[in-house]
């Protein structure tokens, strides 16, 4: 069995995303907008079920693991809605200098939840498609956790480019972090997929579109074409764009597990009078 210690990995991260958004998130949940919430509450299920997935298998309770990937089924609408709330959120703030980090970064990030949630969708509709080989099925599903390293490294950079947020003028000096948190993720999935050998082509996948992503976050993301464009997001209804991205997601899941069905064996020929 493949990544025979996935779980206790996953499990690492969460003191990591502990300390990365515990200044603008974890310290002031009770002001909070419920955006952050759903989308928290989600990622952190997401990283669960995947540490689940992992213990499960590697300990042979194969029916618990099945029951937990018809799970996931119901899981992945939420964790795109929870998405979908933040970049409307994103964009509303953008365009209300709601704060000095949100009226220069949000156009910018917006690449990078382009290609993570469009990453995810197609890893999870990988993962469901190839559910009965072990190997595709534990690397893609696994290599979904990928798209959440950014957000989190990205917000720890600063830490030792020493920056100090007490100083006019720093939110301005963050673009450097975001390609810091993307190079790390990069090295992370390549890592991963050296070590995992010929099952490592989704973490090869991975690692580049990461890479992709901060390319994308400076052109078109910084340009001013692009930031009107972006603007105009905040004017979606926060709701319904959370029920498109929920559809979305049960039309993904949807569509994988279709795709991974046994084919139907064929009618027996006739024997011959």
């Amino acid at each position: 069995m493949p990544y025979r210690h996935a779980h206790w990995w996953i499990l690492g991260l969460f003191p990591v995303a502990g300390l990365a958004f515990w200044p603008n998130y974890l310290s002031a949940l009770s002001t909070s907008p419920p955006a952050y919430h759903l989308h928290g509450i989600t990622a952190s299920l997401w990283l669960v079920l995947l540490i689940i997935q992992s213990w499960s298998i590697h300990h042979g309770h194969r029916a618990f693991h099945r029951t937990n990937g018809l799970v996931s089924l119901a899981l992945f609408p939420l964790f795109l809605a929870g998405g979908a709330t933040i970049f409307v959120g994103m964009a509303q703030r953008y365009v209300a200098a709601a704060t000095p980090f949100s009226a220069i970064w949000p156009p910018h990030l917006a690449w990078l939840d382009f290609v993570a949630v469009g990453g995810m969708a197609f890893f999870y509709f990988q993962a469901l498609k190839h559910r009965r080989k072990v190997g595709p099925h534990s690397s893609w599903l696994l290599a979904t956790a990928i798209f959440l390293l950014p957000p989190i490294l990205g917000r720890l950079a600063p830490i030792p480019m020493g920056l100090d947020f007490s100083e006019p003028g720093v939110f301005a000096k963050m673009g450097p972090a975001f390609h810091y948190g993307n190079a790390a993720t990069a090295l992370i999935a390549f890592t991963i997929a050296w070590r995992a050998g010929r099952n490592g082509r989704p973490f090869v996948i991975a690692g580049l579109l990461t890479l992709l992503s901060s390319l994308l976050f400076e052109f078109p993301g910084g340009t001013a074409a692009w930031k009107a464009i972006y603007a105009n997001a905040a004017a979606i209804p926060t709701l319904a764009m959370a029920i498109a991205a929920a559809l979305a997601g049960a039309a993904i899941g949807w569509a994988g597990w279709v795709a991974g069905k046994r084919p139907a064996a064929p009618d027996a020929e006739p024997l011959p009078a």
